[in-house]
């Protein structure tokens, strides 16, 4: 569906350059990356590949294609044309961009307030709210979503009286500030392929950054893979497009250009990032973060609030809604309290022990801290507050002994987790909506000490990761973007540029990326999301058997060479061991038949001396001729690891296998 405003012969003109820039930035760069490894035959990019090609690639940019927040780039991006495009698809005559955030704003406020427009804050009130938190509250909880207390009415609803887009006062714009690529986030089955996002942020909180005049909506929209079936490598397009934007020979104009495309148009065979399916439910989502107090509402708490669309066709007409829905992946506070009398209370303390603890615990890294699968929807809370006493897990358990904490203790012993059960809230804390935003060190909602080495810096933002103010851009006088904060650049960038480099140029059998690459006839394997060091995956080895042969699937060296004399293997070694004294040894063989080579012995390391819960390099030696095997480009090589242990250890987990100099 193409934007209204791009039906003029200019319009389209511009649209079709857009779309060749698009294409242009689309097209897979020189690299490693260029040939599926896995294929027998390597194209001539592959082969290509080496000391002699790297010189035609070029280092990913993050603030060119991970958080792009150039103000000549994102100012293209306007909260009428998104909104334009959900009306356009909706086909619901005489709607408009004003009505839909009107609509959406005024459900923040008490049927009797409202315009009647949709959904008010009130439609579903409690029987028992509970009452408001002295010195944080003034307002009463007397609204629900999800079976859970919202406050109604908050003064953001007043937003439903103003226009966003034209005409004074000006402070009641809205303006893009940040694009965001989240391809981490992608299934690492491939249904989808990650998020993908436009950041608003309200005008009137520009010159000072106070808390009474700001507001962001962001809009999240999950992109589905259009070729499920080829796992995380059909989104290979979208990827290339993201990196091709780091390309410093493409203008500001060709990655304006390419990102309209992207957003508004959808690459070939993808669907546009603005969509309506993708706002839905079971899809992308919409949020606002309110900040917005303006006089006669006094000082109430930041909130957080998450909007599906509902878009409704009958044989007369179509409807389209945006409709408050429970925070995904936020599990309200009060499941928490040990003595809540909420019927789900019992039930997701049963699922938090048994489901989450373990996949909580099983991270060295912030940016891995997960669920195992999505919170279950009963359990989402109706909105996200500032961490209070309804939004603070560890304040919600409590101090004291209860069977809840010693269930988690249990679970974290069993699990061999050297973590305390306050490190594991403050884990599920840290990736709340709240926790995300404001990490406090110190007080009653300290959520920093999460049980590794450091404690979660502080936000220099306090509450954003993202900013109305503008600064220079490195390099380019008289050019500027907005601000991110410290933690978006130093914290979860990195991450994310990470695993976007992984996919470009990992291997799947080596970075043990995708399923049924990797067999074992002794032991349990898996692939899990949470001790990872490479992409977004790694090997479990459940509780093996005192012996255990673990082959990879054949693959192809092409677009690796020139390979060096070691292979190395980060291994993850079990805090739980049986007989400490002797934990056990990794044997390396390598096959590669097109060169003669049939299980030849690599190299054997002791796995004893290295740290428990953690990963470990270690590495074995290649033989001359091995080495030489290898850099002819086979397309026949398998790797077998044999892990001695002792039963009743583990579980152990591989990751990132390579060869290097």
């Amino acid at each position: 569906m193409s934007r209204s405003r791009s039906h003029s012969p200019a319009a389209t003109t511009r649209r079709w350059a857009r779309r060749a820039a698009l294409l242009a930035l689309a097209l897979p760069t020189v690299s490693c990356a260029a040939g599926d490894p896995m294929d027998g035959e390597p194209d001539g990019v592959a082969e290509a590949v080496g000391a002699d090609a790297q010189a035609l690639t070029f280092p990913l940019d993050p603030r060119k294609s991970l958080v792009v927040t150039d103000t000549d780039i994102v100012s293209a991006f306007t909260l009428q044309d998104v909104l334009q495009q959900l009306v356009d698809q909706a086909d619901v005559p005489g709607l408009t961009p004003l009505q839909v955030f009107r609509q959406m704003f005024d459900t923040y406020r008490k049927a009797d307030e409202g315009l009647a427009l949709g959904p008010h804050c009130d439609d579903v009130v409690l029987s028992n709210p509970p009452p408001p938190t002295q010195g944080i509250f003034t307002e009463s909880f007397d609204g629900s979503i999800n079976g859970f207390p919202v406050i109604c009415s908050r003064a953001v609803g007043q937003e439903a009286d103003t226009d966003p887009f034209a005409g004074p006062p000006e402070e009641s714009l809205y303006m893009a500030t940040t694009l965001v690529n989240r391809f981490d986030l992608a299934d690492p089955l491939g249904s989808d392929c990650g998020e993908h996002r436009v950041v608003f942020a309200r005008r009137g909180g520009h010159a000072q950054l106070n808390g009474g005049m700001r507001s962001f909506i962001i809009f999240e929209s999950r992109l589905p893979n259009p070729t499920p079936s080829l796992g995380r490598e059909g989104c290979r397009p979208v990827v290339e497009l993201w990196r091709g934007l780091s390309d410093p020979a493409k203008s500001v104009e060709e990655r304006r250009a390419a990102l309209l495309d992207f957003y508004f148009d959808g690459l070939p065979g993808f669907s546009p990032v603005i969509h309506i399916d993708r706002f839905s439910a079971g899809s992308g989502q919409i949020r606002v973060n309110d900040f917005l107090r303006p006089p006669p509402f006094s000082q109430d708490d930041w909130a957080l609030r998450e909007f599906k669309l509902s878009h409704d066709c009958t044989a007369s007409a179509c409807q389209l809604l945006v409709v408050p829905h429970h925070v995904d992946d936020n599990p309200s506070a009060l499941l928490f309290d040990p003595a809540s009398t909420d019927p789900r209370a019992a039930s997701f303390r049963s699922w938090f022990v048994d489901d989450a603890v373990e996949a909580l615990a099983s991270s060295g890294d912030i940016n891995r801290f997960d669920y195992p699968t999505l919170v279950p929807a009963s359990f989402g809370a109706g909105e996200a507050l500032l961490i209070t006493e309804q939004n603070n897990y560890r304040n919600a358990v409590g101090s004291g002994p209860s069977a809840f904490r010693t269930a988690i203790q249990e679970k974290l012993t069993a699990a061999g987790s050297p973590l305390s059960p306050d490190q594991l809230l403050a884990r599920a804390q840290s990736i709340s909506c709240s926790g995300c935003h404001l990490v406090k060190s110190q007080g009653s909602g300290a959520n920093s000490d999460v049980g590794l080495s450091s404690p979660i810096p502080d936000n220099t933002f306090l509450f954003t990761h993202t900013s109305e103010q503008t600064e220079e851009i490195p390099g380019e006088p008289g050019r500027t973007r907005f601000q991110i904060s410290n933690l978006l650049a130093d914290e979860f960038i990195p991450f994310r540029e990470q695993v976007m480099n992984d996919f470009l140029f990992g291997n799947p059998v080596l970075g043990f990326e995708r399923s049924g690459l990797w067999t074992s006839s002794q032991a349990p394997l898996s692939l899990v999301t949470g001790w990872v060091t490479e992409g977004i995956r790694s090997l479990r080895v459940g509780t093996p058997s005192a012996w255990n042969q673990i082959t990879s699937a054949p693959f192809s060296t092409a677009g690796m060479t020139p390979v060096g004399n070691e292979l190395r293997l980060d291994f993850f070694t079990s805090a739980i061991q049986p007989n400490p004294s002797w934990v056990g040894t990794v044997v390396a063989l390598i096959s590669i038949p097109s060169a003669g080579i049939h299980n030849q012995f690599v190299g054997s390391v002791g796995l004893t001396p290295l740290p428990r819960n953690a990963f470990s390099p270690i590495a074995f030696t290649l033989a001359a001729p091995t080495v030489a095997a290898l850099n002819a480009s086979p397309s026949d090589v398998s790797i077998t690891l044999e892990l001695a242990v002792n039963p009743g250890s583990g579980p152990y987990f591989l990751d990132n296998l390579r060869f290097t100099n």
